[in-house]
């Protein structure tokens, strides 16, 4: 039972910093199930609002053409690209082309085109009187031109919307020519400064290319380096050759030098160290002992498949062995001065090889002050070569007819009058309205069950107490008794209701709590009033009495006793009872009383008391508790509110077992903590809770297994008729 505590102590301590809401779809499907009125009240709003508002939008009519264009736009001069590159991505490009379809110059043109500035009913009279300026007339035209790419393909659909049909397909028309008569236009300025651009080029590089001539003849006689190139080419591959030696060379300089650096770090006898040094490895005379080695151990693992160690071929074998791995020791003492003599080698040819490249690059160097001024004359001279020879070919081959002889764009489809309005989109709206409602409608039932901060379910009960659910006690419409018309339920007269067998769970899961002798005392308590606790706490006494157990009700809250309304004509409000014992005022066998059930026995709150809490609170009450168990089997304690006031907290310590009984969708969850904190504070043993007047609505499914129950008495009774 501690360990219970410390799980729910855990648990609410959670529940206060703002843990436990992990996410249930369940419990959601079930939370809108429950609200599905409200959601479909949100809904229908939603609906009829947008049709309302659908029914007052003006109609508008739309009219489409479709422009493809070309893979590759032809240049408006031949061979253009070397002088003014195109630089766009296909994508880029046709994005361009789509807003230049919808630039507010060419809307412009197109309202010119049509006369659509002189419509007063797009452009309304201003009050000032003055006419609507050029950006404003565009802007207009904008919000009824579309221009999209289809995606995966070259094609451009311009779309225009207006409410007269063959308006929308005249404008749709003539921003198509407009776009065409604006791109020729463009071509032809385009194409006219180029070809007096390329005309002053062509003289000024001509000049030029003369100048460049002469200066390199005039370099090639002063200096005869008429073969100079050729001298060149030699001299670089040949210096190229050496640096790759110089450097191979001075590798293997500096790798046998960091070899012998390792050998001396090593000692004398480390033959396994000395072969992990490639250097060392590499010298033949290792390698040949090595490969020995290598081959009579193989011939051993042969030879011990065959013989035993002790057999003269076998012992020859190791012999061999053991010779060659001295020999390749011996052979390793001297690879000091093996490595010293490669490093040796290896310095020298270095040195060689440097001098050579020296000698070399000196060489090389004084070509190159010769070379430097005639490879600069020269690519001068090849550079005007070419651009002179470009420019000429441009200029003979270039006309202006010839660069807008093709367009790169072309009308796939024309456009047409429609008579069926694009504008409003009811179904569209309509469906975007419903899915938005209901979504609102979601929110707006989440945010509700968020800030509800009762015990909806057993689950999040369990889950949030950490204690087990002693029964669900459902709430039932019954007809009052003859006898007593206040008492709720008797099991003795009521045995096959669901409230029956909640009390029945209630019995056995007290049952359970240990040996007979720690589950005889039994405090009903709740957090706040009007939970049922007094209601538990009879029907459960009844559930012990039929089993036979002698049980005694004591009613322990002396502040609004309700036990004498249950049991009416028994008691009323000033029969002696509790309060009148613990004051000394009647004995124990006067105040208890004999119930209407065989083994019940009651012991009221008695008279009207002016200090409850210290009548309680005094040792009295721990005795009367004794006294009862010697009398009875079972002793039920009807106590007050925990958190209304601060009785029931001193009955705790004399009680073995406290009960909490809990109303879902009612008690706050902080009650529940505070309460849970109070008993524990108090050094209470909660043995579970209670959920009473649970409401089982049809869609609810938070306590779809107690339907089992239900069932299964539905099939017992036919059986029984049958």
């Amino acid at each position: 039972m501690s360990e219970a505590i410390q799980v729910q102590k855990h648990l609410i301590r959670d529940f206060v910093q703002g843990a436990g809401k992990d996410f249930d779809i369940v419990r959601y499907c079930q939370l809108f199930l429950r609200h599905l009125w409200l959601i479909g009240l949100i809904v229908a709003v939603a609906m009829i609002g947008t049709f309302a508002w659908l029914l007052r939008q003006p109609k508008e009519y739309g009219s489409r053409a479709v422009v493809m264009v070309e893979q590759q736009q032809r240049k408006i001069l031949s061979n253009m690209e070397e002088v003014q590159p195109e630089n766009l991505e296909p994508e880029d490009y046709l994005n361009t082309v789509v807003q230049s379809l919808i630039s507010e110059s060419l809307m412009l043109r197109v309202a010119h085109a049509i006369g659509l500035e002189k419509d007063p009913k797009i452009f309304p009279p201003q009050p000032d009187g003055k006419s609507y300026s050029d950006q404003a007339i565009a802007k207009a035209m904008r919000q009824r031109v579309m221009a999209a790419l289809r995606r995966g393909t070259r094609l451009i659909d311009i779309s225009v919307e207006d409410e007269y049909p063959e308006r929308a397909k005249e404008i749709a028309d003539t921003v198509v020519k407009e776009f065409f008569r604006q791109t020729f236009e463009q071509q032809y300025s385009v194409s006219r400064l180029a070809s007096d651009f390329l005309q002053e080029q062509a003289d000024k590089l001509k000049a030029k290319l003369d100048q460049s001539e002469q200066k390199l003849q005039a370099y090639k006689e002063r200096n005869n380096a008429v073969s100079l190139e050729q001298n060149q080419n030699i001299t670089v591959d040949k210096l190229k050759e050496l640096n790759a030696r110089v450097t191979a060379a001075k590798d293997a300089r500096i790798k046998v030098e960091s070899d012998i650096e390792q050998l001396r770090r090593l000692k004398p006898d480390d033959v396994d160290g000395m072969l992990q040094i490639s250097s060392v490895a590499a010298i033949p005379q290792v390698a040949s002992v090595r490969s020995q080695i290598v081959q009579a151990e193989a011939e051993l693992a042969a030879l011990k498949k065959r013989y035993l160690p002790l057999h003269p071929t076998y012992i020859k074998a190791v012999t061999t062995i053991q010779m060659l791995k001295e020999s390749l020791q011996e052979t390793l003492r001297d690879a000091g001065r093996i490595l010293a003599t490669q490093y040796d080698s290896a310095k020298d040819t270095e040195s060689k090889l440097t001098t050579a490249l020296n000698e070399q690059e000196k060489a090389a160097l004084d070509l190159s002050k010769l070379a430097i001024p005639y490879n600069v004359l020269e690519r001068e001279v090849q550079s005007d070569r070419a651009m002179y020879d470009s420019l000429v070919t441009r200029v003979r081959e270039t006309t202006i007819s010839e660069g807008i002889e093709k367009n790169p764009f072309h009308v796939v489809e024309e456009p047409m009058s429609s008579t069926v309005p694009v504008k409003p989109e009811k179904m569209k709206m309509m469906i975007i309205a419903f899915v938005f409602a209901l979504i609102v409608a979601g929110v707006l039932v989440i945010i509700l069950d968020s800030l509800d901060e009762s015990l909806r379910s057993v689950d999040q009960a369990e889950q949030f107490l950490g204690l087990p659910a002693l029964a669900i006690i459902p709430e039932e419409q019954r007809p009052s008794s003859v006898l007593m018309p206040m008492m709720p339920i008797l099991l003795n007269h009521s045995k096959t209701s669901h409230q029956a067998e909640a009390f029945r769970t209630v019995r056995a899961s007290l049952s359970l709590l240990g040996g007979e002798s720690s589950r005889r005392v039994f405090l009903f308590a709740s957090a706040l009033p009007a939970e049922g606790k007094t209601f538990c706490s009879v029907n459960t006494a009844m559930a012990f009495c039929v089993e036979g157990l002698r049980t005694v009700v004591v009613e322990a809250d002396l502040r609004r006793p309700s036990l004498h309304k249950l049991f009416n004509g028994l008691a009323d409000r000033n029969t002696p009872g509790l309060s009148d014992f613990l004051a000394g005022n009647d004995p124990l066998d006067t105040v208890i009383r004999p119930g209407p059930v065989e083994n019940l026995s009651l012991l009221f709150a008695g008279r009207r008391s002016p200090n409850p809490a210290e009548l309680l609170a005094s040792k009295s009450f721990p005795l009367l508790i004794e006294t009862l168990l010697e009398r009875f089997d079972r002793v039920i304690c009807d106590s007050a509110p925990i958190n209304a006031v601060s009785d029931t907290l001193t009955l705790i310590s004399a009680v073995q077992h406290v009960c909490l009984v809990v109303r879902p969708e009612k008690t706050p969850k902080k009650a529940i903590a505070r309460a849970c904190h109070l008993i524990d504070k108090a050094g209470g043993k909660l043995a579970g809770f209670l959920l009473n007047r649970v409401k089982f609505k049809y869609g609810s499914g938070r306590y779809y297994y107690y339907y089992y129950g239900d069932e299964y008495y539905r099939k017992n009774d036919l059986e029984k008729a049958g």
